[in-house]
């Protein structure tokens, strides 16, 4: 069952002028909301479009409320990953009454306490589940992509803390990294600056050296920049420049807190990979998958498509498709490249980390 958002939102942005990924933020209250990174698209006329969308609450920008959010939307991901389910402007019937009243009445009764009215309707998947927000009434500007406005953006004091100006930094980045990832770096001067580690000359030269010389009075240094230093490949962390073994944390910081330390515990078997699994053993519902040659239509790919990628949302795993695929493609790409090789940390999405394939 979808878990029910719409009444909450006050405002927000949407992009889909990059076919198969729709980002932007959704804004709770004056400080709390999320920031959405899907694949997908909208639906009906607001397909390819950039929009900004408020309630009539929301339009006022310079007074949001602090609404009494219900503790289940303050800890949804900062960042929703996953895949869209649909989004587009339609009828829906809306309760004259509070929902929870509503949903004990009989259909015929609640026909006699509902009206229409036009909703931005937009459902997808995410490390939260299926989510589902029926924004009624809402006020939405089309932002011309010709125009000066259309990479603008002024969410005003938006979600999580954000100022408007990093929001608008965000949304930005966010479209230069898409475009970045396919087009790549055409000219070996790129490249050269790309593998440079200090670009901007931000750090002395000898700062690595220095570390290492600070740390000599420990027994377990080795020196990685002395050819001559013995390092035990055995050893967990027996590699250049791991010094052997590594301390625990509470040698790190002496009286850490075991809940504290149990976090920092799990980030270190997320960031070496050893406790990795495979995607398929995660999945939460186990999936029939037909082989690709035996898909022929794009519908049906579409639907095993949302199918694969909610479940790896779950996992917290995205998985970003280039602007000209289609569903069969994708759905080629996941069967044939993705799910066979995929792995992931079982505890992945608790960290609030993301897997981007």
């Amino acid at each position: 069952m979808a878990q029910r958002i719409g009444e909450y939102i006050l405002r927000g942005e949407l992009r889909n002028d990059r076919p198969n990924s729709v980002y932007g933020w959704l804004q709770f209250s004056a400080d709390c909301g999320v920031h959405i990174e899907l694949t997908g698209n909208l639906g009906g006329e607001l397909q390819g479009k950039h929009l900004r969308f408020s309630t009539a609450e929301g339009a006022q920008e310079d007074n949001l409320p602090e609404n009494e959010l219900p503790s289940w939307v303050i800890d949804l991901a900062d960042r929703q990953i996953g895949v869209v389910g649909e989004g587009q402007l339609r009828l829906l019937r809306v309760p004259t009454i509070p929902q929870a009243d509503y949903e004990q009445l009989a259909p015929g009764e609640q026909l006699q306490h509902s009206v229409e009215k036009e909703c931005l309707y937009l459902e997808w998947h995410s490390q939260n589940g299926h989510l589902e927000a029926a924004i009624v009434d809402p006020i939405i500007h089309v932002v011309d992509p010709d125009g000066d406005e259309s990479h603008a953006s002024d969410p005003g004091p938006l979600t999580n803390g954000l100022d408007s100006g990093l929001a608008t930094a965000y949304l930005d980045a966010s479209r230069d990294l898409l475009s970045g990832l396919e087009e790549g770096l055409d000219d070996e001067e790129d490249e050269e600056e790309d593998d440079d580690e200090d670009p901007y000359g931000l750090f002395d030269a000898n700062l690595q050296r220095d570390v290492y010389q600070a740390l000599e009075g420990d027994p377990n240094f080795v020196d990685p920049l002395d050819p001559e230093a013995e390092i035990d490949p055995d050893q967990p962390g027996g590699e250049p420049g791991a010094g052997g073994q590594r301390p625990s944390w509470d040698e790190v910081l002496p009286g850490i807190d075991p809940e504290t330390k149990a976090m920092y515990e799990q980030w270190d078997e997320i960031f070496e990979g050893e406790k990795d699994e495979p995607v398929g053993h995660l999945f939460q519902t186990p999936l029939r998958l037909p082989p690709p040659d035996r898909v022929t239509s794009q519908e049906e790919a579409q639907e095993l498509v949302v199918s694969i990628l909610a479940q790896l949302a779950l996992l917290s795993v995205a998985v970003d498709v280039c602007e000209h695929y289609t569903p069969l493609d994708t759905y080629q790409l996941l069967m044939t490249e993705i799910l066979p090789t995929a792995r992931v940390h079982p505890n992945l999405a608790a960290s609030r980390m993301v897997q981007h394939y």
